[in-house]
């Protein structure tokens, strides 16, 4: 007999499915945009940007964030860098003074409020058409900006750009699972760009026209995740973003279990109660592909993973409770019963589903490390990663929607 449990499974993993085939098709239909590298006349008129950098307790990163983009090939008359301390309680703004007297690097102070304040002051007061923000933990490439901006001067429909988001120097299992995980972002995302579907417009670092902000109003806490919320906005007023998959923004990574545990929980957080704030628009056509793709294969996402994790945990633990019953009706004699046999090969067709479920991870990680520039090679972190941002992503998962019931926020860090 096929048990509700059975159903389900079926159910999810035809849809997971269904997702895989149609990402790799895309990224099939779409190799010669992912592959491609952006290029532009060496004439450009470069328009003038601002850059805001909020920052708060970063006085190990913010140095070199700033200097990476002192160092960026975009004309220097034409950038200006505004660095926000919002209330640090560390020596941040003491490591900033030295970049005070550049002519093109302003240094603020204000009362702590939220990264969304800090770049709200600046939006208020910017006199440039274009600005953007960048982590103080995250550094760009020199030819970064240019690449992100020409994105807007070689389509007029653009009002916003992110760049692809890499991890700097990862180190160990845990960052290199997390660098394998980005680098899958990098041609899933363009394929959203292009199709204009894309959810976040990444708080590392995108650009913006100012105009958007001018139409749309100024960022919002949202649940600690204004990114997630501003394309939100963007998405459901028509605004076009887009991806540039060669542009790369290095950013720091959690090295702990107990980091990483944090910062995801605060973005799956974000998305379901910014999917819940603008649930009026999900499933409507007038709002395309983000409302009938990109959301609702987040929250597969979700289901999936907790559906899958408790199915997982109630297995193993139904099969040691027959375990335990059967040594105690046995006086803890086995009388040769086999805990696991190796001859037992589950032939169930939803096995198989996962398998080929498996298979198109590791293609699609594959592809991710090409498109990086990384050697497209298997490796330890392929198995880490599957299994992290599988089974043990349930465990922010379950906390993120436990806070949402209770209507509990998170904290930032």
């Amino acid at each position: 007999m096929v048990s509700i449990s059975d159903i389900v499974s079926y159910i999810l993993a035809f849809f997971a499915l269904y997702v895989q085939v149609f990402f790799l098709l895309m990224v099939f239909k779409t190799r010669k945009q992912i592959a491609g590298n952006t290029s532009f006349p060496a004439d450009v008129n470069w328009p003038a940007v601002t850059i805001v950098v909020p920052c708060w307790n970063e006085e190990g990163t913010i140095s070199k964030t700033v200097e990476s983009l002192l160092a960026t090939d975009y004309p220097k008359d034409k950038l200006i860098i505004k660095v926000i301390d919002d209330g640090s309680t560390d020596n941040t703004w003491q490591a900033v003074q030295k970049f005070q007297g550049i002519a093109n690097v302003e240094l603020m102070r204000k009362e702590n409020g939220g990264k969304h304040t800090a770049m709200n002051l600046t939006i208020a007061t910017a006199t440039t058409d274009y600005i953007g923000n960048l982590d103080a933990d995250a550094f760009i490439e020199p030819d970064t900006l240019k690449k992100t901006m020409w994105q807007f001067l070689s389509d007029e429909d653009m009002m916003a750009v992110s760049p692809a988001i890499v991890i700097y120097e990862p180190k160990g299992i845990l960052q290199k699972a997390q660098d394998l995980q980005f680098n899958m972002f990098i041609p899933l995302k363009k394929i959203l760009a292009l199709m204009n579907g894309i959810h976040v417009t990444q708080g590392q670092f995108s650009m913006y026209r100012k105009k958007v902000f001018d139409d749309l109003g100024p960022y919002r806490n949202a649940h600690q995740t204004e990114d997630l919320e501003i394309a939100y906005r963007m998405q459901v007023n028509g605004y076009k973003i887009g991806q540039c998959h060669d542009a790369f923004v290095h950013t720091t990574s959690p090295d702990t279990f107990k980091d990483l545990y944090r910062q995801r929980l605060r973005w799956m957080y974000g998305f379901i109660n910014n999917s819940y704030d603008y649930r009026k628009y999900l499933f409507k056509s007038k709002y395309g592909v983000f409302s009938f793709f990109t959301i609702p294969v987040g929250f597969l996402y979700i289901i999936t993973t907790l559906f899958a994790t408790t199915a997982v945990l109630w297995s193993a633990g139904s099969a040691l409770y027959h375990l335990f019953m059967r040594l105690l009706v046995t006086n803890f004699n086995m009388g040769g019963y086999e805990v696991i046999s190796l001859f037992f090969i589950d032939t169930r067709p939803i096995m198989f589903i996962y398998i080929v479920l498996i298979i198109f991870f590791i293609i699609m990680a594959l592809i991710g490390k090409a498109v990086r520039g990384q050697k497209p090679i298997p490796d330890l972190s392929f198995i880490f990663s599957y299994f992290l941002f599988g089974l043990f992503a349930s465990t922010w998962l379950f906390k993120a929607v436990y806070n949402t019931i209770v209507t509990r926020e998170v904290a930032w860090r």
